[in-house]
């Protein structure tokens, strides 16, 4: 009966996972015992085990060495011991193996033996190191992906960002690990996010979803997100990389902005050319058939006048097309200095804006004045002050005065159209210097192509002056340029 036990056991142990030893409490630890499934696991028969004392010591893998021994103490302190380290096989290779250890004890308390068993974990560590490659690719995969990427859970706990999120939001890894996306106010739309959320269990993924962010400090982003749902720790997470597209959006705007201001100037630009064109067609035709001797020579005269003024204002329209489109070309507007005397200019300029505009006073005030003498282009600074001059006087349509002022100092004389019109919001003086901008589109009776003071602007920076205006909406405006005393 006893042996058919013994049998019994060990055909048990033999099919058993695990191998099932017993070796000596000191000295060598020489093994005792050993189950026979050590010869289909390790290649090893129990004579060769057993018959060793050095065995075991002998067949540990050279680099677990000093770890496995170091370790050994604590099972003489604590009964058991659980460590894991490679063992060779006959054939020369390696197996990991899950070797836990009980200590036994006789009745005084002294050790007798070890009991233990040696189970195989290849497999598992083999599967431990594939998942280390796999994160640690996946970490320098997020760590060095340029795209701002975050991982959260479903319920919105930051659990990673990369560099590229904290360059991009401003805000470090230690102020949003460990927070909510709804704490740190991310989503400036909650709804956006329960859309994403939604997405995410629904279909596990949503793609370019526009929205609305605040980096720190507030900071208002567009960005577009697309998430992946992801297994993490043995946890669903959420990955997200998101592409800040606020300058992109910024610029699409300017864009439409400028295509909608090129639309606007070519149906102001018809407007502008036609209406001088109607009055010199008109008059002229009357001029024609004045051969009947209904027309007077002051009607006649009238009449020639009319059409010398129109034909003027189409030869400012046309001289401004020409001006804006050697501007956008990055060309100069063709500057030639020469000795002018600036207010001789002024006065000239402003007796013949007198005669246009009865319900305007012009007053000219020089403080120091000017040299008699400077160098600059006088037709293109005539361009300027009449330019100048017919905003302040279109722009204030009750009338009132204008003034010319000028201060001379050493190096520049600086010259201020100050009027007291309507003046401008600031978002209009932000965007006066931009080409077919009109400060008052629905105002019909200020017309203009909206390049008047594009052209201020180039003709003052080709004479390396400044140009700069001020005005408050209800106030009037002043425009000041400065012109250097070479």
């Amino acid at each position: 009966m006893h042996d058919s036990t013994d049998q019994r056991i060990e055909h048990i142990l033999s099919y058993s996972p695990a191998i099932i030893y017993v070796c000596r409490a000191d000295g060598d630890f020489g093994a005792t015992f050993v189950s026979n499934n050590i010869t289909s696991i390790f290649g090893y028969s129990i004579e060769e085990c057993l018959d060793n004392p050095g065995f075991w010591r002998e067949n540990i893998h050279p680099d677990d060495c000093e770890r496995v021994f170091e370790s050994y103490d604590g099972l003489f302190e604590k009964g058991s011991h659980i460590h894991e380290y490679r063992f060779r096989k006959k054939d020369g290779s390696y197996l990991w193996i899950l070797d836990e250890l009980k200590l036994i004890r006789d009745s005084e308390g002294n050790p007798v033996e070890i009991i233990g068993s040696w189970l195989n974990i290849t497999e598992r560590k083999k599967t431990e190191s594939a998942l280390m490659e796999s994160e640690a690719l996946f970490r320098a995969f997020f760590e060095t992906n340029p795209v701002a990427t975050i991982i959260t859970s479903p319920s919105g706990l930051v659990h990673m960002v990369n560099p590229a999120f904290t360059n991009r939001t401003d805000y470090t890894p230690e102020e949003v690990i460990g927070r909510t996306a709804q704490e740190l106010g991310f989503w400036r739309n909650s709804v956006d996010r329960e859309r994403m959320v939604t997405a995410i269990v629904e279909h596990g993924f949503i793609d370019n979803l526009e929205s609305s962010f605040y980096g720190k400090d507030n900071r208002p982003m567009i960005c577009l997100i697309s998430s992946r749902a992801i297994e993490l720790g043995g946890e669903t997470r959420i990955l997200s990389i998101v592409v800040d597209v606020t300058e992109q959006r910024a610029a699409e705007e300017v864009l439409r902005k400028l295509d909608q201001a090129k639309s606007d100037f070519i149906s102001t630009a018809a407007h502008e050319l036609r209406t001088p064109l109607i009055a010199i067609v008109g008059y002229s035709e009357l001029l024609e058939n004045s051969g009947s001797g209904l027309l007077t020579e002051e009607q006649k005269e009238s009449y020639l006048s009319i059409i010398q003024s129109n034909a003027e204002v189409l030869n400012h329209l046309v001289d401004d097309l020409l001006d804006v489109g050697r501007i956008q070309m990055g060309r100069s507007l063709g500057v030639v200095s020469k000795e002018h005397d600036v207010a001789a200019i002024i006065k000239k300029v402003s007796e013949s804006m007198r005669v246009k505009s009865q319900r305007h006073q012009i007053i000219v005030t020089h403080v120091n004045p000017p040299p008699q003498t400077m160098l600059f282009d006088g037709g293109r600074i005539t361009q300027v002050l009449y330019n100048l001059l017919n905003n302040a006087i279109k722009y204030s349509p009750q009338g009132g005065t204008i003034n010319i002022h000028t201060i001379t100092a050493e190096d520049k004389v600086t010259v201020s159209i100050i009027d007291q019109g309507q003046g401008m919001t600031p978002q209009q003086v932000e965007h006066v210097f931009d080409r077919f901008y009109r400060a008052d589109p629905e105002n019909n009776k200020a017309s203009g192509l909206g390049l008047g003071m594009s052209i201020v602007k180039q003709i003052i920076a080709d004479h390396d002056g400044e140009l700069s205006v001020y005005s408050n909406l209800g106030e009037g405006t002043t425009v000041t340029f400065t012109l250097p005393v070479k």
